[in-house]
């Protein structure tokens, strides 16, 4: 305790104890609560900064899709539907093959254009999955460059190479996604190729 002309006055009195144990419990009473609280804010901030990487990922997923749809739109409207070139027919044949094949074992819960995971996915390594990560990604690769080679245009040619840098992106975007969903993801990567089985 201080007086008024500031010299140091020692109370040894059992009430001054008293009041100064009193004092230290409340202080450890306190500690805990300030603990919660903090965990709390913590939380809160941690799920707020999860909510701006969502909103982040859905903005970068419409776009990278917008661009995929309108390249695959132009590629379809610009000509016949089919190769003309048998060697071409039979790679087209193929991509679209392997699309189906691919939707089919991913089924419709996990089934998604936007390289997002939808709520109650599961990792699928089955299939095509089995030997490259992103099969459909290959098959449309594989259908769309079949008829582009096919017609030989310059616009074509231009489109093309728009659409397959807009998947590249695509796949190394949804990879860290996926690597955030799923734990066994990396796993996965390691005994994997992209979109060429033991190549690529």
């Amino acid at each position: 305790m201080t007086g008024t002309g500031g010299a140091k006055i020692v109370c040894r009195t059992p009430c001054c104890f008293s009041v100064v144990r009193r004092l230290s419990d409340d202080d450890h009473a306190f500690f805990p609560v300030i603990v919660y609280k903090s965990r709390l804010r913590l939380k809160i901030f941690m799920d707020e900064c999860m909510k701006i990487t969502m909103n982040s990922d859905r903005i970068k997923s419409s776009i990278l899709v917008s661009i995929q749809v309108a390249c695959i739109l132009l590629i379809i409207a610009s000509g016949p539907l089919l190769a003309a070139n048998q060697l071409l027919l039979v790679v087209e044949t193929g991509g679209i093959a392997l699309g189906v094949w691919s939707m089919a074992v991913m089924g419709r819960k996990n089934l998604n254009i936007a390289p997002t995971v939808r709520d109650g996915a599961e990792l699928i390594t089955g299939g095509p999955y089995r030997f490259i990560r992103h099969p459909m990604y290959a098959s449309v690769l594989l259908t769309i460059w079949a008829l582009i080679i096919d017609r030989s245009t310059l616009p074509g040619l231009i489109v093309g190479l728009i659409l397959t840098a807009d998947l590249m992106i695509k796949m190394l975007y949804e990879e860290g996604i996926l690597k955030r969903h799923f734990r066994d993801y990396p796993a996965y990567m390691e005994r994997t190729k992209r979109i060429i089985p033991f190549i690529l």
